[in-house]
């Protein structure tokens, strides 16, 4: 659960950043064009600690991408288990 609440206040954070430079970005000057490039460091910096938060989770085993995204059939995969390669039944 303390997970979804990280995530997710990371990219709370990343749209908070992002809609405060769209805001120094209309305002336009000097002072603003400063803030502007603070806020875009700051989206990226948030933007790679989720990227590498998410990567420690799966390498730690604490999430799994890959049943989530990608669902494998498990009686497909069972089935080339039980049976098999050819070239292994025949003796040579």
């Amino acid at each position: 659960m303390w997970i979804k609440v990280v995530v997710i206040i990371l990219i709370l954070a990343i749209l908070f950043s992002l809609f405060r430079g769209l805001f120094f970005l209309t305002k336009g000057g000097e002072e603003n064009s400063k803030k502007l490039l603070k806020s875009l460091a700051w989206r990226l910096g948030l933007s790679a600690l989720l990227f590498i938060t998410i990567l420690l989770l799966h390498y730690f085993e604490v999430i799994n991408l890959r049943q989530s995204v990608l669902p494998v059939d498990q009686t497909q995969q069972q089935s080339t288990i039980d049976s098999p390669n050819d070239e292994q039944q025949q003796p040579r």
